[in-house]
């Protein structure tokens, strides 16, 4: 991955591949920034194009997630950004 040094932006493809390689490499630390990213910005998974199952099955993948390490409080956030697609399904 090459940072441009005037505005330190990568391609998409690049962040693509750098996030695939957490995912592979630390899969914990991959599961807290796709986290912390639901956090700053809930509305992006919401209006996300890809369909409500898809977007479900990767929170409860989530949610296994962060109920192994014990952090129900995070358990509880996707759980809620969970209801909040399917409600949004329903309309």
């Amino acid at each position: 991955m090459n940072l441009n040094s005037e505005n330190e932006s990568i391609s998409r493809e690049e962040f693509l591949m750098a996030l695939l390689k957490l995912r592979e490499n630390d899969p914990d630390a991959f599961m807290q920034l796709i986290l912390e990213s639901l956090k700053r910005h809930p509305e992006l998974a919401i209006s996300d194009e890809h369909s409500v199952e898809r977007k479900i099955q990767a929170l409860e993948k989530m949610i296994r997630h962060f109920e192994e390490k014990e952090e129900y409080e995070e358990c509880a956030f996707i759980k809620k950004l969970s209801d909040q697609i399917k409600d949004g399904s329903e309309e």
